[in-house]
């Protein structure tokens, strides 16, 4: 009784041994993530990129098991070359998630995890393709500047913006160039740079911190900057219009003809709008108080109008009144700035 209850079991585990040994791997959760995203792409790259990163890191096997259990064999052999193990094409296929609910983590096999050098590049790859460049957005302008108070005169533009939509944290950049000759003569060499970044603090508040930086031959000053810190609130903020203010103290430098550079601290008083007049066509405000020794109010106005998907015609109105201007120079200047603008 006792050898043939003996001989059973041997018999049953000589059985079982080849299907345990079989077990396909298990392909971690952030790389199946990985894998799914790039099936419903539908771009056949995005998919041959993902099977290649998970054969590197994780062996052809294991990338040609996945590829069997999404129905995508013909793929993989496609991009690594013909089947190398059998088990894979025995696979039950199963269809590639029609949304992005996060699925189950695979049962846990007994398989020790691959070192930390070969999960490195999968990691990060897989950082890499779930990150949000949906929030990023940028233009680039060029067109004419008409000035007039302290000048009367016409120049060239260029500009270059870049931001991130506020989700967490975000971020506002620009720079612009002005330039003109007159009489074969340099006319206006201008050069306006500046640059936000900003992390919510709550529903509706924000803390930012600030700087910008500007220098024109044709104002009372050789160059002017500002950096600062402060708090924002989110006044309106909707699907088609936005309404923050802001307010925070900083230290503004100011560079004189025949003077030596001053810094006085100062206080950033500011208030952004925007809004979608219909599909095409958008306003936006911005209006900014400097106080200092030398105050100084900005106001901005943007209107633009959508010339199809990437292009745009941009009209830009900027009033700057100085308080205590240098001897010479009128307290207010009028500028108005015509472009195009490519998105991107």
């Amino acid at each position: 009784m006792r050898k043939t209850a003996v001989t059973a079991i041997s018999g049953l585990v000589l059985a079982t041994g080849p299907v345990l040994a079989q077990e396909a791997p298990v392909l971690e959760p952030a790389l199946q993530r990985l894998l799914d995203a790039a099936a419903r792409s539908g771009n056949a790259d995005d998919l041959a990129d993902a099977l290649r990163l998970i054969a590197l890191s994780e062996g052809r096997d294991v990338a040609f098991d996945a590829a069997a259990r999404m129905g995508r064999l013909d793929a993989a052999q496609g991009v690594l070359g013909p089947v190398i193990a059998e088990a894979a094409a025995d696979q039950p296929v199963e269809p590639a998630p029609a949304d992005d609910t996060p699925q189950a983590a695979p049962a846990e096999s007994g398989t020790p995890a691959p070192p930390v050098w070969r999960r490195a590049p999968a990691q990060v790859a897989s950082a890499f393709y779930g990150a949000q460049s949906d929030l990023w957005d940028g233009r680039v302008r060029l067109g004419a500047r008409f000035d007039s108070g302290n000048s009367d005169r016409q120049d060239y533009l260029a500009g270059l913006e870049i931001k991130r939509a506020l989700a967490g944290w975000g971020f506002e950049g620009a720079i612009e160039y002005a330039y003109s000759e007159v009489n074969s003569s340099v006319g206006r060499d201008e050069l306006i740079a500046n640059a936000r970044g900003e992390r919510e603090a709550g529903e509706r508040f924000t803390y930012y911190a600030s700087g910008e930086y500007e220098q024109d031959a044709l104002s009372g000053y050789d160059w002017t900057t500002f950096l600062g810190a402060g708090v924002g609130y989110r006044l309106i903020e909707n699907d088609t219009t936005n309404f923050v203010l802001r307010a925070g103290p900083g230290i503004r430098v100011l560079s004189e003809p025949d003077r030596p550079n001053q810094a006085r601290g100062a206080l950033d008083l500011g208030a952004d709008y925007s809004t979608a007049w219909t599909d095409a066509v958008s306003f936006s405000s911005e209006s900014s108080l400097l106080v200092s020794d030398k105050s100084r109010a900005d106001q901005r106005f943007v209107v633009s109008t959508a010339l199809g998907e990437v292009w745009a015609l941009e009209l830009k109105l900027r009033y700057r009144h100085e308080f205590e201007p240098e001897p010479g120079f009128e307290e207010s200047d009028t500028r108005t700035d015509i472009s195009i603008v490519r998105e991107f």
